[in-house]
């Protein structure tokens, strides 16, 4: 019982962190879009008090960090679930821009018991998205050859952090925004919920009975980083975090660490999931975090 209980948290954390990170895959089709979702918060005019145009706030984000050649930052990460709370931390930088900009993610586990790895690279050496995670039950790699799918969608960001912003724009209705204040500095904080019509191929995790319905983002309201992600459970006007991905100690420059960017251990039987990542990213496939 306590295996298996260990290897559900683990599994869990590792797949949560994959898809919550913004750089897991999933191949999942909308049915019919519409009104369908149910949706948290009130009127338009108390969800958007600052009367911003988000789409084009999120357009000029993604369009920053896509030009933004050298970036790194630290990584505290927390998931709330089953009545248990994970927590690690990691390292994650980005050079290039534009459809030649890579990034490099490293995210490991604090407990020793329950150990966690993840290690996630767009390679230079070939344009493949290289993904591995570890625990001390399992361990799985993943590549996807990105130059097979540049062409499913024109305006996606291929790596960093315009990728994940524009990935979650894709999948939740981002309709809410305020104003948030943290010591002396000035945040604006978006708000979401998951777009209606969305149903799973294949569940990417069919022993989780809770599913993130909701999403915030903590914009920095000069620069428009995105120093935290917080997926979320929607309980009626409650909002209930699963995974918390906090960026911490941002500077404009390539991390020292040669790993993150070229890893030296490469899975040689890495699982090809280039044709589920291309249905998931095509318009209208549903593709979603």
């Amino acid at each position: 019982m306590k295996d298996n209980r260990f290897k559900l948290t683990a599994t869990v954390a590792v797949a949560l962190l994959a898809v919550g990170v913004g750089f897991g895959a999933a191949s999942q089709r909308f049915r019919a879009e519409g009104n369908q979702a149910s949706r948290a918060g009130g009127d338009s005019e108390s969800k958007n008090p600052l009367h911003l145009d988000i789409p084009r706030l999120l357009a000029n984000v993604i369009d920053r960090w896509q030009q933004q050649d050298g970036l790194t930052a630290d990584i505290q990460w927390q998931i709330d679930l089953f009545g248990q709370t994970i927590r690690g931390t990691g390292e994650y930088t980005q050079t290039g821009r534009g459809r030649s900009q890579r990034h490099g993610l490293s995210l490991q586990g604090d407990a020793t018991a329950a150990s966690i790895q993840l290690q996630q690279a767009v390679l230079s050496s070939a344009p493949v998205l290289w993904t591995q995670w570890r625990t001390n039950i399992d361990e799985s790699a993943s590549m996807i050859r990105l130059n097979e799918i540049a062409s499913a969608e024109p305006n996606m960001p291929r790596a960093g952090i315009a990728h994940l912003i524009w990935r979650l724009q894709q999948t939740y209705d981002l309709d809410q925004v305020r104003h948030y204040q943290q010591s002396d500095k000035q945040f604006l904080l978006l708000q979401g919920t998951k777009k209606g019509g969305v149903t799973h191929d294949t569940p990417i995790l069919p022993f989780l009975g809770t599913e993130a319905g909701g999403i915030s983002i903590l914009l920095d309201a000069s620069t428009g980083f995105p120093h935290r992600l917080q997926w979320e459970k929607l309980n009626g006007k409650r909002r209930d975090p699963i995974v918390t991905v906090d960026l911490l100690h941002v500077t404009g420059k390539v991390s020292e660490n040669p790993e993150l960017l070229q890893p030296k251990t490469i899975v040689p039987d890495a699982k090809d999931q280039t044709e589920t990542y291309r249905l998931a990213v095509t318009t209208g496939a549903g593709g979603r975090y």
